[in-house]
This record gives C-alpha cells, sequence and structure tokens, in this order.
C-alpha cells in the first residue's frame, strides 16, 4: 500500500476540515486506493474500500502494538462523523462528510469504508487542478498539521509556484485549527514550526518560513519551498530562485546537454521559448533529471 497514490482536487487540497492524524491516515489509506486516473471507472457510494490492521501496521510503525484493531475501529468512527468545507464559485460552500458508511469486521481485523457521494468528485476521475502524491511521502510524518502542509506544498508545486503567502487567519482555517492555539507563539511551535520541522526531515521537500508582522501583530506567513536536489538553486535566503534558474536554461550549453531529453525534446522542436518555459518547470520540480553537470557550470556560461 506505501507505493499507492493519493489524488485530490486541488479543492479539496485548501478546503477546512479536523482530523486528528490517525483519523487522516484511515482516511489516505482509503483514498490512495481510488483509481483516479481521467478515464477510470466512475466511483459511487456502493465502492467499498478495506483497510486492515496488519496494513496499518506496515504503514506505521507506531501501529505495530497490541489492540490495533480497536484504535483503527475508534479512528472510523470519528472520522464517521467528521466534516469538510469546501469552497465553491460564487462565494458558496460546500459542507460534507468524507465517508458515508463504516463497516466494523473484527473477525477479519478490517474495516470496510465507503465514501460520501458530495465527496467523490475530488478524489476521482481527475482531469486538472489536481494534487497527486505517493503514501509513503507522508507515513514519517506525525503531525496532521504537517501532512497538510505537505499537500499545499504539493499542490503549489504542481502549479509552477515556489512560493506561498497566506494571511493567519485563512491559514487557520485551511489547517482546520480555528479558535485553536490562539496566541500567535503557540501556532507558531505547535503548527507552523512542527510541520516545517517534519517536512524537512521526512520528505524530499525543504521548507523555509517568514512572518510577516504591522505594527505588533502578526498578518500573514511566507512559506518558500524547493526539492532538495535543487540546493544549489536556492539564494542567499533558502527559497528557490527563479533567476538561476532562467539563466540556466537559457544557456547554450544547457540546450546542447538536454534538447534531446525525453521530456523537452518537443519542446526544443517548436521554440526556444517553449523549451525554457518547460525546462524551468522541469528543473524546479525534478532537479535529479539533470545530471550531465553540475547548475553552477551553467551559471559560469554566457546566456543566450
Amino acid at each position: 500500500m506505501k507505493n499507492n497514490l493519493v489524488a485530490k482536487s486541488n479543492d479539496l487540497i485548501v478546503a477546512s476540515y479536523e482530523l486528528t492524524r490517525n483519523e487522516q491516515r484511515l482516511l489516505l489509506a482509503c483514498i490512495s486506493q481510488i483509481n483516479s486516473q481521467p478515464n477510470a471507472s466512475e466511483i459511487t457510494m456502493q465502492d467499498e474500500f478495506v483497510v486492515t490492521t496488519e496494513q496499518m501496521k506496515e504503514l506505521y510503525k507506531d501501529s505495530s502494538k497490541d489492540n490495533v484493531y480497536r484504535d483503527l475501529n475508534v479512528v472510523a468512527n470519528n472520522l464517521f462523523e467528521r466534516e469538510v468545507k469546501i469552497a465553491l464559485p460564487d462565494n458558496e460552500m460546500l459542507r460534507t462528510r468524507f465517508v458515508s458508511s463504516v463497516l466494523f469486521q473484527p473477525e477479519k481485523s478490517q474495516i470496510t469504508v465507503t465514501f460520501a457521494q458530495k465527496i467523490l468528485p475530488y478524489l476521482t476521475q481527475l482531469k486538472k487542478n489536481f494534487t497527486r502524491y505517493r503514501l509513503a511521502d507522508t507515513v514519517e510524518l506525525t503531525s496532521i498539521y504537517a501532512i497538510r502542509l505537505y499537500e499545499m506544498v504539493v499542490c503549489w508545486q504542481g502549479q509552477n509556484r515556489w512560493s506561498e503567502t497566506i494571511d493567519l487567519g485563512e491559514f487557520r482555517y485551511m489547517m482546520g485549527c480555528v479558535g485553536k492555539y490562539k496566541q500567535f507563539g503557540q501556532l507558531r511551535q505547535s503548527v507552523i514550526e512542527k510541520a516545517v520541522e517534519q517536512i524537512n526531515e521526512n520528505t524530499a521537500y525543504h521548507v523555509s518560513v517568514k512572518y510577516r508582522k504591522i505594527k505588533h501583530t502578526y498578518k500573514s506567513v511566507t512559506f518558500s519551498f524547493y526539492k532538495k536536489g535543487a540546493i544549489s538553486l536556492t539564494d542567499d535566503k533558502g527559497a528557490l530562485s527563479l533567476d538561476k534558474i532562467k539563466r540556466i536554461v537559457r544557456s547554450a550549453q544547457f540546450t546542447s546537454d538536454y534538447n534531446d531529453h525525453q521530456l523537452l525534446s518537443v519542446e526544443a522542436r517548436d521554440s526556444n521559448e517553449a523549451f525554457w518555459a518547460k525546462a524551468e518547470q522541469l528543473i524546479a520540480e525534478s532537479p535529479k533529471e539533470f545530471t550531465k553537470r553540475p547548475f553552477d557550470d551553467y551559471l559560469k556560461i554566457k546566456t543566450d
């Protein structure tokens, strides 16, 4: 199950909901069983998704203990009660649940879940504006806020954005912690910095954070992030340097090295501009695709 893919509409990524760590784990284990490809069979409320205690033990080290089924039972009961709020066009708001039913099967040490009808369009037959990552990418994240922030980072990266500024009120809403951590120091320590620390230690991303303060009140938070393989592409503040990337891809040597790259060859035939635009995106997303020479070498060469 670790290699299963989790796919969500971007609207669901930034939706507001409150889950515990184990509720999120159970939800992701179920979502990862859905085929989200555009041509996949339609998922309905009749489709069932099974999660066993053995799967949870395999996924999460801290589940390898006695009474795993009892704990799974409690978590499933709580997940059944959870709601999610999804912002819609025209200032509309959808309020729904994640799951519509849970079948408890103690003799098989498993539970069977069906999803709520209104949540299904955000999980299946996704054609655009969605985020996908491997379930294994989040198994080492023990903070629910780290999982939520990780999903947001992957979502922003998929839109070729490498920093994002969010009003603190909106951030609290997206993280499902409105009314909690009322003091900024608590929010920073228990939510933001803990999430950033876990992402940096346990995922392929590096995230840095800064805060904007007006007079005596903190107003917003800015997250900057990049794939760890892109460390040489960062600026003196630790953020991804888009200026460096632009200079690299416009190097005549880079064009010579990669104009036959399987992901760039079509663009190279079309125009320089198309090649550059695609190369910028790929370097930011997957720097390890480009290993013929160090990135710094291209920065020393005169660009076109």
